[in-house]
């Protein structure tokens, strides 16, 4: 049984997954600093699970809102460790491409963009193969203007990822948008990702498990300068 978290933007959600197979999932309706927590609550006792029955803690670690990770991978570290079970990350442009291509796996290539802030991307692109997804590049910061020109690059590639809740509506001409439901990424789909992990011989340590951030905060960059 595994109890997955996600909180990288303003509402996240929150899974509960017989090994690969999602038994239920809630979106959170509020702030997740505020309904978490609850929501968890709420899940377990739905599908009639205890904590002590929970096997891995699932949780997406970023990048996304500062305070949202701190929430959700705080949250999941102290879960893991009360019921001293096994924690697993996963990150946001795995999970978002991965709900994806569940879904919609006749598009090749698929860029996945995290609002960084400051008219910045966090981006990753994915190519879809054979043998499954994959991705064609390692993570990166650039501007909005040369995650757009990422359709020069990959032909009829398709943008998706929350960055579009900022950026989407100034797309230049030629710009392939997903569909918003394909957006943000899920705790079901993040449960999945960490069963196939668990399957695998593979968790991460819980105690230098810590969010991947796109950036440093405004506070942090002006110390680092000063």
């Amino acid at each position: 049984m595994i109890l997955a978290i996600e909180t990288t933007e303003k509402y996240g959600s929150a899974a509960l997954l017989d090994g690969a197979r999602c038994l239920r999932e809630i979106r959170l309706t509020e702030r997740s600093a505020k309904s978490l927590a609850p929501a968890i609550a709420r899940l377990l006792n739905k599908e009639h699970c205890p904590p002590e029955k929970i096997d891995a803690v699932a949780v997406v670690v970023g990048p996304g809102s500062f305070t949202g990770l701190r929430i959700g991978v705080a949250a999941a570290k102290t879960f893991a460790y009360a019921l001293g079970v096994k924690i697993v990350a996963i990150d946001t442009m795995t999970v978002i491409a991965a709900g994806f291509y569940d879904e919609r796996n006749t598009v090749r290539f698929l860029s996945v963009g995290v609002d960084a802030q400051r008219g910045d991307v966090a981006a990753q692109t994915f190519e879809w193969l054979p043998q499954g997804m994959q991705p064609l590049s390692e993570r990166r910061l650039i501007s909005a203007a040369e995650w757009w020109a990422e359709k020069d690059q990959y032909p009829g590639v398709v943008f998706t990822g929350p960055a579009l809740e900022r950026f989407g509506l100034r797309a230049p001409d030629g710009v392939i948008l997903a569909d918003e439901s394909f957006w943000l990424p899920r705790a079901s789909v993040t449960g999945r990702l960490a069963a196939a992990r668990l399957t695998a011989g593979e968790s991460d340590d819980l105690w230098s498990l810590v969010p991947i951030y796109s950036r440093l905060s405004a506070a942090e960059e002006r110390r680092s300068i000063g």
